[in-house]
């Protein structure tokens, strides 16, 4: 009988292990992320640092920051980002979010972004394993045209 406990309690055991394992493993996927910028007919900042904010629906795992191009850039070394007419991609890997993207916000360096960059769009996806693939394209087709701005598009619910 002893035997019989002993060897329910050790499946048991290796039930709960594999069991927690599971569930931390999906807390904690790891997806890909990646951002495109489409600059329109005038150039961007790019010798300062530019924060990115990225809000999910419900506000669970926004994702922030503080010098986009050294950490997040991937059009290569020694490149001039945000030249008019251009698009730009940026990437990298995060805890992947429960939900589908609804906020952006750009700001650079103490506040100040290029007066007079026209941004068209920014598109911003992730891919993650299982079905995590979410993509959201957010229409600026606006012009900075303040020093201070925070710009921003979308709305979450």
């Amino acid at each position: 009988m002893a035997k019989l406990i002993t060897n329910f309690a050790l499946h048991f055991l290796v039930f709960l292990a594999i069991t927690s394992t599971s569930i931390i493993a999906q807390t904690t996927q790891q997806c890909d992320n990646e951002m495109i910028v489409n600059t329109g007919i005038t150039r961007g900042p790019s010798d300062y640092k530019l924060a990115v904010i990225i809000e999910a629906i419900g506000g669970e795992g926004t994702i922030n920051t503080t010098n986009l191009i050294k950490n997040w850039g991937a059009m290569g070394r020694g490149y001039t980002y945000f030249l008019p007419n251009s698009s730009d991609r940026f990437r990298t890997k995060l805890p992947c979010m429960p939900n589908n993207f609804c906020w952006i916000a750009i700001r650079g360096k103490k506040g100040e972004l290029n007066p007079h960059w026209y941004i068209n769009n920014i598109t911003v996806s992730t891919k993650g394993p299982g079905v995590i693939n979410r993509m959201k394209t957010f229409q600026f087709l606006e012009e900075i045209v303040t020093v201070y701005p925070d710009a921003s598009h979308g709305e979450c619910p």
